[in-house]
């Protein structure tokens, strides 16, 4: 077959289609003619997604990714298109989530030596000094695409490094001229090959630090694993789960990104964020296993005694864009989780390492952690309970979320915030990528991250109950106009629950651990400034974005028959539903 003929543009949609990426989330202006030439030839398979504002396409990316563990790709106007992305780059390079961004810049002549040269105002305007600046340092690579012959090229190049462990983000620009400059396809170079130029596969532990280490875990009294994106893979929670049931060893998720356990083995030791003071399991361990975990502990609050041997095991175990962190411990590993967990599994089973000594001192830790597990049970049931006065609780809405999904399975979408214990100790969630969280801090992930998490779960031919928690200031961050607008044109209906405590918790609550004497001073919201009083209409937002239906509860009489409203919305009307759940106020 011979060469055609066509556009830079359509030579990066090709490879991208030819790399594997189904889905394009776009925010197009006047860099993007090119583009927009290409979409209308109908010559690729890849499906474009329309999104009004950036932070929600970048969001959407990340929601796709995060389900599938393929990449997904954004288009975004040059350099303001890139700012407009806001913090959702932040969460995608401190979560390692696998995204293509692609931005325009201004045209590069201006008196029409080129097709594509400058001819609206607005290409001075835009013209800035740096536009890679403005996220470099949240990329693993970044580069101008020059010349359309090449543009292949450097697609798969930022291909590489965005799945490559540890994954994460890549930003790649190029000028309107050569968007619009012609170049052949398909091109016979090797280096223009998709199949010959894959990212670098996962690499697991060397044979002596296999042997080490197992010997190490079987040896141990009382060993604890902490982690807190292991289960990124449904092969990284496989592995966890059957290493912690082979030896018996405790699971704390400690800030987790994704579901990591089964919350309803006995082996599962809780979550936590912030808050909740000495965990017990790494007080007492003698030996302490990180795998993927950005924050293990906070020291102020929880550690492991000074004795206690501690390895840790990860994808990134330098965190190499975080300034200032320090984990002390006897061995550190860069691997990929699940290749070396299942590795410690073969040869602790291989050679024969569980002695009668060592299935004795298995089955001690069992009984103890069986004991703990149900009095931890007890104590979440308990909190379960609703107040007397009728009022409405976390706990007590996940727990009727639970039983009116009964035989539904759950995707939860986790940015509850001050709440997000609470929601990942009640949800009871026992499968891998059931709860996932936006990997970073910049609020307001929710929205878009359902849109495009909906459309990979389709993409499976999944059927999925889509929930989304949030509090009511970050449902106020996550741009909710746009984001129940592309619920209802790309058909991604989700459930939304909002944790309505009358502004933002956390703020108020990082000032009183530093200046407690103000605890007893009155009004404090409003004298802070975090009061979100009077409250907006949030229903009517998504309802006018979107047609989404939605009910405010207040007493714990509304909520089992609204939930199950909600849920007979998404799932047989497909339309978004949203719950205003009015808890106690900050």
């Amino acid at each position: 077959m011979g060469s055609e003929l066509t556009s830079g543009a359509a030579a990066i949609l090709c490879a991208l289609e030819a790399a594997g990426i189904t889905a394009l989330f776009v925010n197009l202006g006047s860099d993007h003619p090119a583009f927009l030439a290409a979409f209308a030839s109908n010559k690729h398979n890849i499906q474009i997604f329309t999104s009004p504002n950036e932070m929600n396409a970048l969001s959407a990316a990340s929601g796709f990714a995060q389900i599938t563990g393929k990449p997904a790709g954004v288009l975004v106007h040059v350099e303001c298109g890139t700012q407009g992305l806001a913090g959702a780059i932040h969460n995608v390079s401190k979560g390692r989530i696998p995204v293509m961004i692609f931005a325009g810049t201004v045209p590069i002549t201006m008196e029409g030596e080129m097709r594509g040269s400058r001819n609206e105002y607005i290409h001075w305007i835009q013209d800035v000094p740096d536009q890679r600046a403005i996220v470099r340092q949240y990329m693993k690579y970044e580069h101008e695409i020059r010349s359309p012959h090449n543009a292949i090229q450097i697609v798969l190049r930022a291909l590489q490094f965005c799945m490559t462990e540890p994954k994460g983000p890549t930003y790649l620009i190029a000028s309107r001229e050569t968007l619009e400059a012609d170049t052949h396809l398909p091109s016979t170079k090797p280096s223009q090959k998709p199949e010959l130029n894959m990212a670098v596969e996962p690499i697991g532990l060397s044979p002596a630090s296999i042997e080490y280490l197992a010997h190490a875990l079987v040896q141990a009294e009382n060993p604890l694993i902490v982690t807190s994106y292991c289960g990124r893979s449904a092969a990284g929670f496989d592995a966890l789960k059957s290493l912690a049931q082979l030896l018996a060893i405790p699971v704390h998720e400690n800030a987790p990104i994704y579901n990591n356990f089964p919350t309803t083995s006995f082996l599962h030791q809780g979550h936590q964020w912030n808050g909740g003071g000495q965990l017990l399991a790494l007080a007492e361990a003698d030996l302490v296993l990180v795998v993927d975990a950005d924050v293990p502990w906070i020291g102020a609050q929880s550690r492991p005694k000074d004795e206690a041997r501690v390895f840790h095991l990860d994808s990134d175990p330098l965190k190499d864009s975080t300034t200032l962190w320090s984990l002390p411990c006897e061995k550190r590993w860069r691997a990929e989780s699940s290749l070396a967990l299942t590795q410690l599994l073969s040869f602790i089973t291989d050679k024969a390492l569980i002695s009668d000594s060592v299935k004795a001192t298995i089955a001690s830790r069992t009984s103890k952690l069986e004991e703990r597990f149900l009095a931890r049970q007890n104590r979440l049931q308990t909190a379960e309970v609703p107040p007397s006065d009728g009022s409405v609780t976390v706990p007590f809405v996940m727990s009727r979320l639970r039983e009116a999904c009964s035989g539904i399975s759950i995707v939860g979408l986790n940015e509850s915030t001050t709440n997000l214990g609470n929601v990942a100790d009640h949800l009871r969630h026992e499968k891998p990528l059931s709860l996932i969280g936006s990997g970073g801090g910049a609020l307001g992930w929710y929205s878009g991250a359902a849109v495009g998490a909906y459309m990979a779960l389709q993409s499976q031919g999944r059927d999925d109950l889509l929930v989304a928690f949030t509090g009511d200031g970050t449902w106020l961050f996550g741009v909710p106009s746009c984001a129940y607008w592309m619920a209802k044109r790309y058909n991604t209906p989700f459930l939304t629950i909002i944790w309505n405590n009358g502004g933002w918790a956390s703020p108020k609550n990082a000032c009183l651990r530093i200046h407690d004497q103000l605890s007893t001073e009155s009004n404090l919201s409003e004298k802070f400034g975090v009061s979100l009083s009077p409250s907006p209409s949030f229903g009517k937002i998504a309802e006018g974005a979107g047609g989404a239906w939605w009910a405010v509860i207040e007493k714990a009489n509304e909520v089992e028959s609204s939930l199950r409203e909600a849920i007979r919305i998404v799932r047989e009307e497909k339309r978004c539903a949203l719950l205003e759940v009015k808890i106690k106020t900050i």
